[in-house]
Order: C-alpha cells, then sequence, then structure tokens
C-alpha cells in the first residue's frame, strides 16, 4: 500500500488533451488515449460525436458526446477501472448484458470488455482511474482493499439527483484541466483537481465503516481543525485529511460535524474564504481577486465570487477596492451626510 508521505509527494502533470468533434464513429472510437475500442452506430441518422479527454500521469477524465447512438466494446486503458456519470440520455443505456438504471453509474474493471450500447443521442462523463490508486483511496477512505467486483454484476445505486451533481462537477473539473493545460499552473492546483475527481467518483461507493468513539472523533477534530488552518493556500482533499489524521472518512465526517456543525469540506471553504478576506483586506502582495483566488486554491474565479458574496455579503472586488480607498466605507458616508 502507497504511504500518505509518497502519496502527497506525488507530482501531477498533464500528459495529453483532446476536444475534437467527429462525423466518422470509426475515427472517433479511435481517438481517445490508451483506450482499446470500437464502435458501431445504433440507430437511424448521420453520425455526430466529440471527445473530451485529459490525460494525467495518474489518471484520466473525459467526456463523450453522440448521435444517434453506439454499440461500444473494446477495454479501458489497461489496468484501470472505468466509471461513467450520465450527463444526458435520450435512449436506454446497456452496460455488460444488463440495463442501466436511472441512478445507476457505468462501472467496467480492470481488462473487462466494455460491452457498452447506448439506443440514442447519448452525453456521458467518465473517469479512468488506476487499480492501485483505488485501492489507495478505499484503504484510506474506507478501511477496504478495494472496490468489490461485485459492483460489476450488481452496480450499486444513487439518486438521480446525486448522479447529476456529480456528473456536472466531473465536467467542471474537466474544464479546469482543459484550461489548465494551455496555461501554466501551479502543482497545487492540479494536485487539487485530481483529487476531487477521485472523491467525485469513487465518493458514490457504498461505505460499512464504522466510527471511532466520541472521544476519539472529539480529539480528531481539534487535530482537524488545525491542520486546516494551516492549509489554505493548498487545501487538501478529504483523502489527504484521512491519511493525516489516520481516521476512515465516516469518523472524519462526524468529528467535523459534532464539533463545528459543519462537513470537512465546508469548514475548510470557509477558512479559506476568510484567508483570502483577510489578503483583500490588506492587499500587500496580490492587488487583484484573480491573484488572491488563485493564491488560496480556487479553480474558478465564478465559483470563488458566488460563495465570498454568500459568506461575506459583497463582492471580493467591493472588499479589496474599500482597502485601497476607492470605495468610501459606509459609516465614513453616514458621518458625512450627517
Amino acid at each position: 500500500m502507497e504511504s500518505a508521505v509518497a502519496a502527497s509527494a506525488r507530482r501531477v502533470e498533464i500528459l495529453a488533451a483532446l476536444d475534437s468533434y467527429f462525423s466518422d464513429f470509426d475515427t472517433m472510437a479511435g481517438s481517445p488515449v490508451a483506450w482499446d475500442q470500437k464502435y458501431d452506430h445504433i440507430g437511424r441518422g448521420s453520425f455526430d460525436g466529440r471527445i473530451t479527454q485529459v490525460v494525467l500521469n495518474t489518471l484520466q477524465v473525459g467526456r463523450v458526446v453522440y448521435r444517434p447512438g453506439i454499440m461500444q466494446r473494446g477495454s479501458a486503458p489497461t489496468g484501470s477501472w472505468a466509471i461513467g456519470l450520465p450527463i444526458s440520455v435520450e435512449g436506454s443505456l446497456h452496460l455488460r448484458g444488463r440495463q442501466v438504471a436511472a441512478g445507476q453509474p457505468l462501472v467496467v474493471g480492470p481488462c473487462a470488455d466494455i460491452a457498452f450500447t447506448a439506443n440514442g443521442a447519448t452525453d456521458l462523463a467518465l473517469v479512468a482511474i488506476p487499480v492501485e490508486q483505488i485501492e489507495r483511496w478505499m484503504w484510506t477512505r474506507r478501511g477496504a482493499t478495494s472496490i468489490d467486483r461485485k459492483y460489476l454484476d450488481r452496480a450499486w445505486t444513487v439518486s438521480e439527483a446525486e448522479i447529476a451533481r456529480r456528473g456536472a462537477t466531473l465536467l467542471r473539473l474537466l474544464g479546469s484541466l482543459l484550461r489548465s493545460a494551455k496555461a501554466d499552473i501551479h502543482q497545487n492546483v492540479l494536485g487539487a483537481i485530481e483529487g476531487a475527481l477521485v472523491d467525485t467518483v469513487l465518493g458514490m461507493v457504498p461505505s460499512s465503516d464504522v466510527a471511532e468513539p466520541l472521544h476519539r472523533r472529539a480529539r480528531t477534530a481539534m487535530k482537524l481543525r488545525d491542520m486546516l488552518l494551516g492549509s489554505v493556500e493548498a487545501p487538501m482533499t478529504i483523502t489527504a485529511m484521512c491519511e493525516s489524521l489516520g481516521v476512515r472518512e465516516r469518523t472524519l465526517f462526524l468529528s467535523c460535524v459534532e464539533a463545528f456543525g459543519r462537513p470537512p469540506k465546508r469548514l475548510l471553504l470557509e477558512l479559506r474564504l476568510n484567508a483570502a478576506r483577510r489578503a483583500l483586506t490588506n492587499p500587500e502582495v496580490e492587488r487583484t481577486v484573480t491573484a488572491v483566488a488563485a493564491r488560496f486554491g480556487f479553480l474558478h474565479f465564478g465559483h470563488f465570487s458566488a460563495e465570498y458574496v454568500r459568506q461575506f455579503g459583497e463582492l471580493p472586488s467591493v472588499t479589496l477596492a474599500k482597502a485601497l480607498g476607492a470605495v468610501e466605507s459606509p459609516n465614513r458616508a453616514w458621518a458625512r451626510m450627517r
């Protein structure tokens, strides 16, 4: 099992990026990096497809869109599990001899024949994660050695709303990686995106973990608070939190909710927003909102602004403008009017 130290020292790199449109299904099938697959055109009408793919040195993420439909065979990247989340589907989906019910992710194990059929226009978000990375995540977060292969035959089910939410998250992260491939992005940001991808997909796997006793959870919460306060510029993933504290995900979650009334991801977000506000209020180095957002690991400026407004009731640009003297404070304005 890979150690936490080795995992934290791992450098995440973008190896390839693809975003292409296709009118020929055979050409489209042969375009993704490291996939060995074939398509057959299913349904009536001319074929129209698009593949978006980013290959990291640790995993792959992509989006596949086509109409009218395809029958797919072959295999995912060697030694990887492939997990897909339907974004939109106009016909039925079938995987490995079974129809896919609403709320079910698409799961294909290492070396398995994909054996997938989409009877209509389909939009899928996909992630391919190597076995060893899944094993590390499952052991750290769930205390299990890997994904149980029973899920290849008896897929777990989550709500359709949850599938949609996680699918939207994958697409947002994919977009961030595509932008990163065209720019020089900080290693901490790439690592945060990679961790979020893995958490989004594997977080759906059912858990049978048992939490630690209450007194241990209280100690864990205090350690968690101090750790998060020290990582506002390099946001930690849930996996990294579990590794550093030596606890499973359920214990981490309960410890945080019991001590602070919110789950660890929300607590870390609020601490990062507070740190960003302090930086905007005292603009010594970064004198733009974008620079401050990047410093504290916010991948999408619009998301940062929206969260900032929800937290503090004003735009980050207003906070900075006040600090730079461009906006008169309400108290000063009221005194002048009197």
